[in-house]
């Protein structure tokens, strides 16, 4: 119950606020992370946990074993859930030309019949990023270049639609500053290879690059090269894929993730026996009451 309700909560808040009527316009990560992160522990502290401290393990109390299960097992499905609503909502809007991006409603897929993009004019921007318990080091480096209607041979006015392109790497372990220099730079000069290789027309179709640090690094892309700041350059990432793909199994793994996490939690419980003196708190705690 409380999976199911938080579930279907959050994706009826986020597709009211942010999808529908475009309230509120967060950093996508915060939808598909940190709530789901986050939430499930506010049902888990109030419903479950009381039931949970009722279980002792080897004469002690584990319940804490037992909430994070719990809450691993609903994030999952949180997850799951907020990244298929991304995609499934997503409407694919075709344009003849980049311009008319202006004249259709907003969505998060394109389909651009004519356009030319001016590899002249490109900017580059790198995001590095510690992680792991070894200290990885990330490399994120961004490319963009200006799209028009047609071919453009002098650039008069700021461009407001780019291409972006993105590329990652990690390197494990990276706690020499000389090592990590050097593999950057051969993966920049790798990168650069690529672009210059780079088949911009080869695509099914664009996406719209949400509000996120993703866009957030385009940008700085963009203002690395056109030396001006704004935020209504609009990003379009290249997808290969085709677009009635674009959902892949996310709608199965929701039901998946819950049927493994649950799974592992109702295992879990073939060891641990009760306190009486914790049941009787429970049944005559007024505050606690019962689910069903």
């Amino acid at each position: 119950m409380i999976s199911l309700s938080i579930i279907i909560g959050l994706l009826i808040i986020r597709w009211i606020f942010t999808i529908e009527f475009e309230i509120f316009d967060f950093n996508e990560k915060i939808w598909n992370f940190w709530l789901p992160v986050l939430l499930p522990w506010i049902p888990i502290l109030i419903w479950l946990r009381p039931r949970f401290k009722i279980l002792i393990l080897k004469n002690d109390h584990h319940e804490f074993f037992f909430q994070f299960l719990s809450a691993i097992t609903i994030t999952a499905c949180l997850i799951n859930s907020q990244e298929y609503l991304t995609t499934a909502t997503g409407k694919l809007q075709k344009l003849s030309t980049i311009t008319d991006i202006e004249i259709t409603p907003k969505s998060r897929y394109y389909n651009l019949a004519n356009f030319s993009v001016a590899t002249n004019f490109g900017g580059t921007y790198t995001s590095f990023s510690r992680s792991g318990r070894s200290n990885d080091l990330n490399f994120d480096i961004y490319f963009v270049v200006p799209i028009f209607d047609r071919k453009q041979t002098n650039i008069n006015s700021l461009p407001k639609y780019w291409y972006g392109v993105s590329f990652h790497d990690r390197l494990r372990n990276a706690r020499n500053d000389e090592k990590n220099k050097r593999s950057y730079n051969e993966f920049y000069n790798y990168c650069l290879d690529r672009m210059k290789n780079y088949d911009f027309y080869s695509l099914d179709h664009f996406e719209r690059t949400p509000t996120s640090d993703k866009k957030q690094n385009f940008i700085k892309a963009v203002e690395a090269r056109a030396q001006k700041k704004s935020e209504n350059y609009v990003i379009l990432e290249p997808i290969k894929e085709k677009y009635e793909k674009r959902n892949g199994n996310k709608f199965q793994w929701i039901f998946g993730s819950f049927g493994i996490g649950f799974s592992i939690l109702l295992f879990t419980l073939i060891w641990p026996g009760f306190s009486a003196t914790e049941m009787r708190k429970f049944k005559t705690n007024k505050g606690h009451k019962k689910l069903f």
